[in-house]
């Protein structure tokens, strides 16, 4: 027994497992403790600005290239010749990048040429404009290693750059104010290539890339798009509640006020998909759908349970949380942090549990589908809620769609569990 536990530890390590958990628990501490510190450093107008920015851009980051950063995981690890691996590698770099830069385009002509909520924001997005564009470098590399199966350098990657965002943007934020934290992302996301520059050449043939035939093109974008939309609904609900806030409310206090709120308590679903992970592989393996159903439940009680103490620890401390963590001039935002507590932990607690099994029994429509319903439900009743009830709205309707879409993904999988 002993021997076959260690024997599994050890194709974990050789696999990269622990140099990928260690490397994203790393990066999570190390982004938390940079959003505390530059929160410290500028004011709330400021930190609206950069919010307001960094908002705009995240449309286009959930892009992902039109999805080829994540198609290229699938199309170099299973190239038939080296050539070929290289060939899908340039045309990911090429067409993904060009797409990401003429979507951050769009977004300075957009800011340029309309009304937005905070003028003064405009130098922000303008000096952020190549973010989307490095990012998608970075992005299309690192899943170039991981499909080489090169994982302790993509860890390594991940933990350089949010290092270096952090003390570069102490610096830059130090020297020349908010635009600061854009050059730190672009040295950061330098230094972060150069420090996998080695691995990236021992895996790419230097030998000039093959011709892909027009099938061949035609079948990577396919599975690109298609990996780009399973993702793109869930990844721009609160992207959507941001820019409502942002246009509806027009305020620079509310909006630093809801980011900082968000912040913590969105860190539930941490918690949430690190019993998934665990138990993922065990609901794939099982065969009987009474079974997967019994442990579904188990792990959905217990997800539930964890969930429900860290919540009511944290909405009863947020005073103390928010005074110490973010300093006394965001005391403003206790009771809205509160409030989502409660609206995380239904996403954490309810949603994402049968939402991230159903994969695992071999179901993916339906959460596709279900994502885009949620997100166009998420996007009217969200509208109509700010308008009414200002920035409160922002939480009743957050956490009435997480309800109500728990509760179908729920119904859902005890059906494909127990009758199909």
């Amino acid at each position: 027994m002993g021997e076959k536990i260690k024997s599994k530890l050890n194709g974990l390590i050789k696999g990269g497992f622990f140099h990928i958990f260690v490397g994203n628990t790393l990066v999570k501490m190390i982004a938390f403790v940079s959003s505390i510190v530059i929160v410290r450093l500028v004011d709330k107008t400021d930190y609206a600005y950069l919010t307001y920015a960094d908002n705009l851009y995240n449309y286009v980051v959930s892009f992902a290239g039109l999805g080829m950063t994540s198609s290229i995981l699938k199309y170099c690890a299973a190239a038939d010749t080296e050539q070929e691996d290289r060939a899908y590698f340039e045309f990911a770099m090429k067409y993904g990048t060009l797409f990401e830069a003429i979507l951050s385009l769009i977004v300075v002509l957009y800011v340029a040429l309309t009304s937005i909520p905070f003028p003064n924001a405009r130098s922000v997005v303008y000096v952020l404009v190549l973010y989307p564009v490095f990012n998608n470098i970075l992005a299309t590399v690192l899943s170039y290693l991981r499909a080489h199966s090169e994982n302790e350098a993509y860890a390594r990657a991940a933990v350089v750059q949010t290092t270096v965002v952090f003390g570069c943007s102490v610096c830059f934020v130090l020297l020349i104010g908010i635009k600061g934290i854009a050059f730190a992302r672009y040295v950061a996301i330098i230094v972060a290539i150069i420090s996998v520059w080695a691995a990236l050449k021992r895996n790419i043939s230097k030998e000039k890339a093959a011709k892909l035939s027009p099938e061949q093109i035609k079948a990577f974008m396919v599975m690109s798009i298609s990996l780009m939309l399973s993702n793109l609904f869930s990844l721009i609900m609160p992207i959507n509640e941001m820019t409502l806030v942002n246009e509806l409310l027009r305020n620079e206090t509310i909006t630093a006020n809801y980011k900082i709120a968000i912040m913590i308590p969105g860190q539930l679903s941490f918690v949430t998909q690190s019993i998934i992970i665990y138990y993922f592989t065990i609901i794939a393996k099982a065969s009987d759908g009474k079974e997967v159903w019994n442990i579904s439940k188990k792990v959905g009680m217990m997800t539930a349970g964890v969930i429900g103490i860290i919540t009511v620890a944290g909405a009863v401390l947020s005073p103390y949380i928010i005074r110490i963590v973010y300093g006394s001039r965001y005391e403003d935002a206790t009771a809205l942090s509160t409030v989502f507590w409660i609206v995380y932990a239904l996403n954490a607690g309810i949603r994402m549990v049968p939402m991230n099994f159903l994969p695992a029994i071999g179901v993916a429509k339906f959460n596709a589908i279900m994502a885009a319903i949620s997100c166009g439900l998420h996007l009217i009743i969200t509208y109509f809620a700010i308008s009414q009830f200002g920035i409160w709205g922002a939480g009743i309707a957050t956490g009435f769609v997480y309800v109500v879409s728990g509760v179908v993904y729920w119904v859902y999988y005890r059906k494909k569990c127990l009758y199909d």
